[in-house]
This record gives structure tokens, C-alpha cells and sequence, in this order.
């Protein structure tokens, strides 16, 4: 495994940003060639790319399924554009980032190894942008993700998950203009070519406060319109040891494997 800090100026968001970077190099488990298979993997609320890998299992996964890993800073953003801002964060990490990872680094530039995941608010911009930028992704895995907005920042909600009160409407303005909005995206996906979808994973824990209930919604009703998702739930709440647990399911999805296939790893 090779881990890398990448920092370049983006034009997307018009001033330096960083990322975390791990490759499949030199590997104790199976050996994966370059260019490698890639998963774009966004942090949630609150939380920064450093965190993330520091309390999950981003390298070991890394190395037992040959998935290069990088997860980009969110800055709270929900990984929507603000062009009015300079803040397009759907743009930096559909497009610009990958661009740039894949002309700096041994990447696969085919879309059925280019992968999008995250937790939480990344859920929600994996959603958002791995269908936006659906020639790009071939795959989504997400782990409590936020699939309703407009819910997720209510006055019921909104304290509980450490949002400040008008979150919503910086974000996304009006209640209106986002109802109308790909990033309702239940609209977004309802409204999709299920042809033209990436394959899509989604999980959750059955305690999670802030979203099991949409998260079961929105995947009860993209079934009943005829759109292939698989889901996962099993007791958890909001909280790192659900996301430590499904590590596995979520890369044995994008690696194309059974879940506990390739989930350890013996030193020699």
C-alpha cells in the first residue's frame, strides 16, 4: 500500500485543496496491477478525509480488494455546485478531481473501474454526483447516506445533527427550487434511464436517528418504480462502529465479490 497527500490548486474551487490518496501497491494481500481501480470516497458533516481514514479500514481495504482509495476534503459543502460562491463541489469531485488524479496517478480512466461511496452528507454527494456524472462512475456505495434534505434540516432534526438553523437554505435555497432540483433525489432518481444508472449500494444502520427512515423510503420506492438498488441494514446507528462494519460489504460490492471473500489479511 502507498499512501499519498495530494495538494494542487483546484479551479473549481479556486484556492489549494488536499486529499488523501491510498494505492494498491506492493500488497500483502492479492497484487493489483495499475492502472488501478478507483473509489472517490466523501467524508460526511463535520468530518475531514484525515478522520475518516484514521478510524476506518480505508487502507486494509485498499490493499485485499486492489482499489485505490481518495477521499477529498467536503468542507460541509453536501458536494453541490455554488458557481455564484466559487464553491462547486460537485464539479471538483465529479470531474476536476478525477481529471487530476488520473493525469498525476497510475488510475484506470475507464468508467467500469471508476467508483463513487461515502457516508452520511458524502452519502448524499455520492448519490448526487455518481448519478450526475453517471458516464463517469459505474459504481455508488453509500453508508447512511442523507437522501432528503428538506427532512434531514428540519427544526425536529436539525439540532440533533449538528446543522445550524438555515443550513437548508444556504445550501439550497428555497423549498421550491430544491423540490424541482436533481438534488431531491428522489425526483433525480425516479426520473433516471434505470439503464443508464450506475449499480448502486446503499446501507444503513435500523438506529440511525437522523435517516434510516428516509433511507428506507427512498429505496422502497425506487424499487416499486422498477430501479435495481441493493441494500443492506443491520442494527446500528449513526455512528463509526456501523461504518467499521460494512468496510467490507461496501468494497466486496465495488470489487464485484462475496462479502467476507477477501476480509482478511495475514502478515507473513
Amino acid at each position: 500500500m502507498a499512501f499519498i497527500k495530494l495538494n494542487y490548486k483546484s479551479k473549481e474551487l479556486g484556492r489549494e485543496i488536499s486529499a488523501q490518496v491510498f494505492l494498491p501497491a506492493d500488497l500483502l494481500g492479492k497484487e493489483a496491477e495499475p492502472p488501478y481501480r478507483t473509489c472517490y470516497f466523501l467524508p460526511g458533516y463535520s468530518a475531514g478525509g484525515t478522520e475518516l481514514y484514521t478510524y476506518l479500514g480505508f487502507r486494509m481495504q485498499c490493499d485485499l480488494k486492489g482499489i485505490a482509495v481518495v477521499i477529498p476534503e467536503g468542507e460541509n459543502s453536501f458536494y453541490i455546485d455554488h458557481p455564484e460562491r466559487g464553491m462547486n463541489y460537485s464539479s471538483y469531485v465529479g470531474a476536476e478531481l478525477v481529471e487530476m488524479t488520473r493525469k498525476l496517478l497510475p488510475l484506470s480512466d475507464k468508467r467500469e473501474d471508476t467508483y463513487i461511496g461515502g457516508i452520511s452528507m458524502g452519502g448524499f454527494g455520492a448519490l448526487y454526483n455518481g448519478l450526475r456524472y453517471r458516464d463517469t462512475f459505474s459504481k455508488i456505495a453509500v453508508m447512511s447516506p442523507v437522501v432528503d434534505c428538506l427532512e434531514l434540516t428540519s427544526k425536529d432534526t436539525c439540532a440533533d445533527a449538528g446543522f445550524p438553523e438555515g443550513l437548508f437554505h444556504y445550501l439550497f435555497g428555497e423549498e421550491k427550487e430544491y423540490l424541482k432540483s436533481d438534488a431531491n433525489l428522489k425526483k433525480f432518481y425516479l426520473e433516471a434511464d434505470k439503464d443508464k444508472m450506475p449499480e448502486t449500494f446503499l446501507c444503513c444502520g435500523r438506529q440511525d436517528r437522523l435517516v434510516y427512515r428516509q433511507v428506507k423510503a427512498f429505496v422502497d420506492v425506487l424499487r416499486e418504480n422498477g430501479k435495481a438498488v441493493s441494500y443492506k441494514e443491520t442494527d446500528g446507528d449513526h455512528e463509526l462502529e456501523f461504518w467499521g462494519n460494512m468496510m467490507d460489504p461496501v468494497f466486496s460490492f465495488l470489487a464485484g465479490i462475496k462479502e467476507g471473500e477477501k476480509n482478511r489479511m495475514v502478515l507473513k
